[in-house]
């Protein structure tokens, strides 16, 4: 078997795989894109298995019982993944109470899930030695926000107006969710890369990499703030982007004082998101008055029993906080339903056995009057689907790729850190635990794996 450099075949499939992924990353969010989606998927599953042949057969060297178990806990992501996906079945076969959309679900989604944790791992392991060939994923991803962009000047120009409080609905993205969790992934990966690039110089990158990531996260936070008004993005774009600078400013401020040597750069470099932190959300909180009276209005929705407003704003209406002021319906809604989302799940823990409206399912077995479809927490309504076992597979794939990161010396290690942090918030603030976006967590997890395994030998290396 030749070296891994020197493979052809090797080569053009790694290429072949990162631009499907690319290709998938821009399109697997905007509406009208199912049928160019799904062929990207099967196209990418079958490159896959290729690379991932050819990578199974790259000499390493002999393993002991120890190294072995060592080896296992490597791919601990990828594994509880699967056994998620094994748990799918075993629920339909023993649990189900809808047979028939569970079973549509099963060989919809969750087949299009398989497909993606394919194509996650297989690109991983092309991006493995190579981490400045993410950056091509990242550019997908971009790519989506240059066509809202675009379709937003359209719609201004017929319009006249900055902001457009119903624009999100027939914006490229439908929703705004959407746009929330694309645009995380994207900071979340400029943080992880330019931290590494900053803080070891490993890897190296051009000036035109850095234009393109702060302009690439100018273009997003401007889509969450005004194109889209998003309280969740610009919330999740603070924490990446605070985070990021306080961990550069710190790791520089302690390399410096080691050396007895201080910088005006470390400053700036912690002066320069400040300030586009501030702006955008000075400029999000002149649209936005949902964080006004943000505690006052969930003191009250917590209070599922006694208020049940919460069960149909249309019939009940929206009920006053204790300074007698109308609650903000977002919030009121989203932290009633997300109380309720929870007793449920206790109440039902090995859930209902469906991605989409299981909460509504569950909850009208307490609540029979409710007529809410999801919690808004990607978390609660994933447990309600399929209960505990589901969720801390979940949840136990996206945190063990945070643990395999903080031990690791890979050079991809910051990066994974940062997206799956963005993931872990993301699915807690927002209803993403449905079809598209379940393939995207999927993908993400297997590709942040296999982004950190260690070279099979020394050859794999060059």
């Amino acid at each position: 078997m030749k070296p891994i450099g020197s493979n052809r075949s090797f080569s053009l499939l790694s290429a072949l795989i990162i631009l499907i992924s690319s290709t998938l990353l821009a399109v697997w969010s905007l509406t009208n894109t199912i049928g160019l989606r799904n062929a990207l998927l099967a196209l990418g599953a079958i490159t896959a298995l290729l690379l991932l042949r050819q990578y199974s057969k790259i000499p390493t060297a002999n393993i002991s019982q120890g190294n072995f178990q060592q080896s296992i806990l490597r791919f601990l992501p990828i594994i509880l993944s699967i056994c998620m996906l094994a748990w799918v079945i075993m629920h339909y076969l023993l649990f189900t109470q809808e047979p028939g959309q569970q079973f549509k679900e099963l060989t919809s989604t969750w087949l299009r899930v398989l497909e993606a944790l394919l194509i996650g791992a297989a690109t991983g392991i092309a991006l493995q030695q190579h981490p400045r060939r993410a950056q091509f994923l990242w550019f997908g991803i971009l790519c989506s926000f240059a066509y809202l962009l675009s379709h937003y000047l359209v719609a201004y120009s017929h319009s006249g107006q900055l902001f457009m409080p119903n624009y999100y609905f027939t914006s490229p993205f439908g929703n705004k969710i959407n746009t929330v969790l694309m645009g995380g992934i994207f900071i979340s990966a400029v943080c992880g890369s330019s931290a590494a690039a900053l803080l070891h110089n490993r890897p190296q990158y051009a000036w035109p990499i850095y234009c393109f990531w702060v302009l690439g996260t100018f273009l997003i936070l401007f889509a969450f703030t005004t194109i889209i008004d998003t309280r969740n993005g610009v919330g999740v774009g603070i924490i990446l982007l605070a985070s990021w600078a306080f961990f550069i400013g710190i790791s520089k401020l302690v390399r410096q004082i080691r050396l007895g040597k201080l910088d005006w750069k470390v400053g700036l470099a912690t002066l320069i998101p400040a300030l586009l932190i501030i702006l955008f959300v000075q400029q999000h909180l002149s649209i936005n008055r949902g964080w006004n009276h943000f505690i006052d209005d969930v003191s009250v929705a917590i209070k599922i029993d006694e208020v049940p407003h919460w069960q149909d704003v249309k019939k009940y209406g929206y009920p006053k906080t204790d300074n007698g002021e109308q609650v903000y319906p977002n919030n009121y809604e989203r932290a009633a339903w997300a109380t309720a989302g929870i007793r449920s799940l206790i109440q039902n823990p090995l859930g209902y056995g469906m991605l989409e409206h299981s909460l509504g399912k569950v909850i009208r077995q307490s609540f029979p009057e409710a007529m809410i479809r999801s919690s808004h927490s990607a978390w609660i309504d994933l447990g309600l689907a399929f209960g505990f076992p589901g969720l801390i597979l979940t949840l136990g794939a996206l945190l063990s790729t945070i643990v395999i990161a903080l031990k690791t010396q890979s050079e991809n290690r910051l990066v994974a850190i940062w997206i799956a942090a963005d993931l872990l918030l993301t699915f807690t603030i927002a209803e993403v635990s449905s079809k598209h976006t379940i393939e995207i967590l999927f993908f993400c997890i297997a590709l942040l794996n296999t982004m950190l395994l260690a070279p099979k030998n020394e050859r794999a290396v060059h």
